[in-house]
């Protein structure tokens, strides 16, 4: 063996291109950073492997992913899988791999169903659906003890969006809010029947918890339509697409985010925060995202679990990964043994003042206290 070779379907193009592609620009920046610095610590004399990206472009679609998924384990042979983005993917992935006992290392599903199957073969890295809306639920409790209703938007025809609204419900009741939930088709373009039904009722928060494109969807015409609430959270007010879009409309607006670089984190290993912001920006020119970091983040993982147990056995590699505890730029690592859950890692909230993003929640993490009541435009 002269060489690791990890395999991918990844969406370049299609509905979850703009996350896919961020994702892909992490892990292709891992896969860099290690094979400059001689690659993957394997073998009883120290030595070291470079790692090979094999990949290949779903285009968005599920059936794709999975007959991807497929020709990555019998066709190419990789040595490691690494999930897709998006939940539904995920899901189609970890069936495929689960059939093959091949471990599916998850960054870009976080959908509770993923978890509920019982799959063997999965290690995941980030925080599950269901805890995405629950800091804005915290925040907007602690600043206003007479808050009351909460209107949720979600896609029921996504396991993703029902996660997040399942998990946001549960919570919005046990800190004292009624809830009243709005649920559409995926891919909605016309939100006036469910506004029309928010200004005979007086909503103190609206969540929104589609895929990126309801959610800027439903933003847009909320502020067409002059909706107003004290707090607005949605899913895809966390990345920077959300201000292109909206511009300065956008201050104000909440969202959960599963990494931020100014979150003080000291890693055990791998870059700290900022020195990530930095290779990404050098490589890319921009920002990334936490879809970006996440993809880095999965690289660094499965890193890890090789050099302690060195060794490319997949049962050996996934039962490292339920033994470590660790921390990364991007956060802490420790997964659920049976289900391969992540029960460490936590999402923050960030909002938009002044044209910048800023982490506000929770409190010993914020750079900005945030404003709330949301202005009124």
């Amino acid at each position: 063996m002269n060489k690791i070779r990890l395999g991918l379907s990844i969406s370049l193009s299609g509905k979850y291109a703009i996350q896919g592609r961020e994702s892909f620009e992490g892990i292709s920046l891992w896969v860099k950073d290690t094979n400059s610095k001689g690659g993957v610590r394997l073998g009883k004399q120290g030595g070291q492997l470079p790692v090979e990206l094999v990949y290949y472009d779903d285009e968005s679609s599920v059936d794709k992913c999975r007959s991807i998924t497929e020709k990555l384990i019998a066709d190419d042979r990789v040595d490691i899988l690494i999930g897709p983005y998006s939940s539904g993917h995920t899901l189609a992935a970890a069936e495929v791999a689960e059939e093959h006992r091949k471990v599916l290392w998850n960054h870009g599903g976080s959908s509770d169903e993923i978890f509920n199957k019982g799959f063997k073969y999965l290690v995941s890295s980030i925080t599950p659906a269901s805890q995405y809306m629950r800091g804005i639920i915290e925040m907007v409790r602690k600043l206003d003890g007479e808050a009351k209703g909460i209107a949720l938007f979600s896609a029921k025809d996504s396991g993703f969006s029902t996660s997040v609204a399942g998990g946001a419900k549960e919570h919005a009741l046990k800190n004292g809010f009624y809830v009243t939930e709005f649920k559409y088709l995926s891919g909605t373009k016309d939100f006036s029947s469910e506004l029309c039904l928010l200004r005979e009722k007086d909503f103190d928060v609206i969540l929104g918890v589609g895929r990126a494109e309801d959610d800027l969807a439903l933003a847009e015409q909320i502020l067409e339509e002059g909706i107003y609430a004290k707090a607005i959270g949605l899913v895809v007010a966390a990345i920077k697409e959300f201000k292109e879009a909206l511009g300065e409309k956008a201050e104000g607006f909440l969202g959960p985010s599963q990494w931020e670089p100014a979150v003080c984190i000291k890693p055990d290993f791998g870059p700290t925060p900022r020195e990530f912001l930095y290779e990404f920006k050098r490589a890319y020119g921009k920002e990334p995202d936490y879809t970006a970091a996440q993809g880095y983040n999965i690289g660094l993982i499965i890193q890890r679990c090789i050099e302690e147990s060195q060794t490319l056995d997949n049962l050996v590699l996934r039962e490292k990964a339920s033994e470590l505890t660790f921390k990364t730029f991007y956060g802490d690592f420790k997964i659920e043994p049976s289900t391969g859950n992540q029960i460490a890692h936590r999402t923050v909230i960030v909002q938009w003042q002044g044209g910048v993003k800023y982490v506000v929640y929770p409190e010993e993490l914020a750079e900005r206290k945030p404003i709330y009541p949301r202005p009124k435009t």
